[in-house]
């Protein structure tokens, strides 16, 4: 799925992060919380976006986004410069 149930909204955003900046845990496997949907969005550079349940990955390009449902075990790979925020919905 890559769209927001219409029932959500938004409630929280993160600060652009870089390849450089970005926190270690979101390089190992997590997932959001019960209720809370997430939208990654790519602005500069390229993200891979792997689902460790099926061990999909997805490569992400500048206005790129997925949408990760809660409880989605997800976690980034970078190869190279990447920027990009997420933004939380409940």
């Amino acid at each position: 799925m890559n769209t927001l149930p219409d029932s959500v909204s938004p409630y929280k955003r993160t600060e652009i992060f870089t390849s450089e900046s970005i926190p270690a845990a979101f390089l190992r496997e997590h997932s959001t919380a019960d209720s809370v949907w997430g939208v990654l969005n790519v602005t500069k550079g390229f993200l891979i976006f792997c689902i460790d349940d099926t061990l999909e990955k997805i490569h992400l390009e500048p206005s790129g986004h997925m949408v990760i449902a809660p409880g989605m075990k997800h976690h980034l790979e970078i190869n190279g410069y990447a920027e990009f925020y997420v933004e939380f919905y409940h």
